[in-house]
């Protein structure tokens, strides 16, 4: 895999990503459907299809049986106390991080960001319907607490990151890095996002565990999703 291959398929799903969210944004302001909603909605419609037949024609390029033995090189190597304790590990630092960033994020919004509009980048259910917000969070737990981790685990550090061999002991960072370059919708957050991910994608690529990767990332979008939802619902009955 060349070298601009492996920038290609870390950034390529993204860009589509973004491209259907300010695309639908744009065309459904002001039908009553929050920006947040679009954005997961691309989950299923983009980023499962798009990653999916990328490692279809990865397995046929590569002559393989099934997706799955293109990704067997990390298998479950960690024994499952151990698998336990080290993703718990790997959850509390990146709340650490994002709570300690939290000020990096906030001054890249305002300072470098402010030519976006507020949709793209601040996230509010103002003014939106109950139920609607509610699907919304249902639908942040399930595709974004979920889903979306498999996947992009499965894509990133299954199939990507064993192809990043070249680079050494520096291929967790570059993964990393690229990863979070991905994340084109929320670019407010890329430090927090390298600095709260990086000892996840290490780990994983130390261990050669895939499960520790999905398992901490899961755990992160589930305990994130849940937060929200708890947070929402306590201001709507204040």
């Amino acid at each position: 895999m060349s070298n601009w291959e492996i920038l290609w398929y870390h950034l390529y799903p993204g860009l589509l990503l973004t491209a259907f969210f300010i695309g639908a944004t744009s065309l459904l302001q002001g039908k009553g459907i929050p920006p947040q909603l679009i954005l997961l909605l691309g989950i299923p419609l983009v980023i499962v299809p798009v990653m999916y037949f990328h490692l279809l024609h990865a397995r046929k390029s590569e002559n393989s049986k099934s997706i799955g033995s293109i990704v067997e090189s990390y298998g479950n190597k960690l024994p499952f106390k151990r698998l336990a304790v080290y993703s718990l590990m790997l959850v509390i630092f990146a709340f650490v991080v994002y709570g300690v960033t939290q000020p990096v994020n906030v001054w890249i919004t305002g300072k470098l960001l402010f030519w976006l509009p507020d949709w793209y980048k601040i996230q509010s259910f103002e003014g939106y319907a109950g139920n609607i917000i509610l699907i919304t969070l249902i639908a942040n737990l399930i595709l974004n607490g979920l889903v979306a981790p498999f996947i992009e685990e499965v894509y990133f550090r299954g199939y990507l990151l064993p192809r990043m061999t070249r680079y050494g002991k520096w291929a967790p960072l570059m993964s990393t890095v690229l990863f979070s370059f991905y994340h084109f919708w929320q670019p407010q957050i890329y430090v927090t996002l390298i600095i709260a991910l990086f000892p996840m994608v290490y780990y994983t690529w130390k261990t050669q565990d895939l499960r520790l990767a999905i398992y901490t990332h899961c755990g992160l979008n589930v305990i994130g999703a849940l937060l929200s939802f708890a947070l929402i619902m306590q201001g709507g009955s204040s």
